[in-house]
This record gives structure tokens, C-alpha cells and sequence, in this order.
């Protein structure tokens, strides 16, 4: 399997060649360390690791501005992390997790592919001490507590509008019910992850203090 494995058209999204080679460098890096320190389940097969990269350029495909910066909240073995950072080399990832031995291995794919946009962090989401314009996360916490961890770091931007990107499966009407409860000025939008069984949680707020300021102004 290569770089031909990596279906970008249906999320309308261009890659480059050095692009699509380091996500395929990504693959056999994330199946090497695998094997040592369990980052994804160790029954994962060939297919199923270009899959979980196919996952994390659904994420890609709502696009970055240059310059900003997002967190990955328990990046794990770096999804979506690494796919984002190789797809928007001038955006700022933050990688986060608790665990010393996931942080180690993100390190040491940074240093291999070459990705100096890419800042792993290790700790809980709770204690991130960056500021932050957007939030992604793939299946690493329910929703209202994803979106606590986002709203904590996030930036109010006039120029970003930041959200947070989920990847998400399953049954959400539970999630989805406690997030609004929690958080009533909320807009969500749920989009399918092509060929998977996957969708994307998209949150952000309806009206931020800066949204409110610039509304006062005109």
C-alpha cells in the first residue's frame, strides 16, 4: 500500500506529492512503534492504519488559516495531529496527552518527518497552558467535556472563527443532548466521513464576545 491509498477528491482536497509520501512515511512509522508501546490497538491491520489517516484528512478538509494554531486533545499515536500538520505545514499543532510514552513517540515522529509546526505537550487537557484558535479530537472524550477543554484555550479572534472538529461514532444523541443542556448558545454540525462509518462533530459558538463587540460597531 502507498500514497495512491489516500482518497482526498470526495473532501475536495489537494495534497502534494511530499505531502502524500510523509503520510505514508507516517503509517509505516505509526505501525513500527506500534509494536513497542501500543499506541493503537495492536489487532489494527495494514488497511486499517491508512484508514485511520483517511479518518484524519475528513479534518483536513474543512481547512486551516495560515498562522493559526489548533490542539489535538489525547493525540494517542498522533491522530489527527500528524495528518494535519502535514497537510498545513504553516499551522501551529498542538499535540496533547497524559501519557509520557505517546508524547515520547510523537517527538520522535516530528523529528523523522520533519515537521516543526508539530509541538507535542504532555499533560492533562485541563492544564494546556497555549492559546489556541481550533480544537480536534478523535474519540478521545465526550463532547460537553471536549468542548470545555476548547473554550478554556480557545483565542477570540475577529479574523478566526475557531470550532471544534470531532471525529466521532456511534450513537451522539446522548452526547449531543448534554452539550446543549450545558451550553444553550452552541451551533452544531454533523457531517458523514466518506466510506467510513465515522462523522464529524462540528461545534462552535453561535455568538462570541468578539462576534457581540463588532455588532455594537455597526
Amino acid at each position: 500500500m502507498g500514497t495512491e491509498m489516500f482518497h482526498v477528491k470526495q473532501l475536495h482536497l489537494e495534497l502534494q506529492i511530499q505531502q502524500r509520501e510523509k503520510l505514508s512515511a507516517f503509517v509505516r512509522l505509526l505501525q513500527q512503534y506500534n509494536r513497542r508501546l501500543n499506541l493503537v490497538s495492536r489487532r489494527t491491520t495494514d488497511r486499517e492504519f491508512f484508514q485511520h489517516i483517511q479518518e484524519c484528512l475528513a479534518l483536513a478538509a474543512y481547512g486551516f488559516e495560515k498562522g493559526s494554531s489548533i490542539v489535538d486533545w489525547g493525540t494517542g499515536g498522533g491522530l489527527p495531529a500528524i495528518p494535519l500538520a502535514i497537510v498545513f505545514p504553516e499551522v501551529t499543532v498542538y499535540a496533547v496527552d497524559a501519557v509520557q510514552k505517546k508524547i515520547y513517540a510523537i517527538n520522535s515522529f516530528k523529528r523523522q518527518l520533519d515537521l516543526p509546526n508539530l509541538q507535542p505537550w504532555h499533560g492533562r487537557a485541563e492544564r494546556f497552558v497555549h492559546r489556541i484558535n481550533h480544537s480536534v479530537s478523535r474519540a478521545t472524550a465526550p463532547l460537553c467535556t471536549l468542548w470545555g477543554w476548547h473554550e478554556r484555550a480557545v483565542i477570540r479572534d475577529k479574523n478566526v472563527r475557531g470550532a471544534l472538529y470531532c471525529l466521532k461514532g456511534g450513537d451522539l444523541r446522548g452526547e449531543l443532548e448534554a452539550l446543549r443542556k450545558a451550553n444553550s448558545s452552541v451551533q452544531v454540525e454533523i457531517k458523514p466521513v466518506p466510506e467510513t462509518t465515522r462523522v464529524v462533530v462540528q461545534v462552535r459558538q453561535l455568538h462570541s464576545p468578539v462576534d457581540k463587540g463588532l455588532r455594537g460597531q455597526t
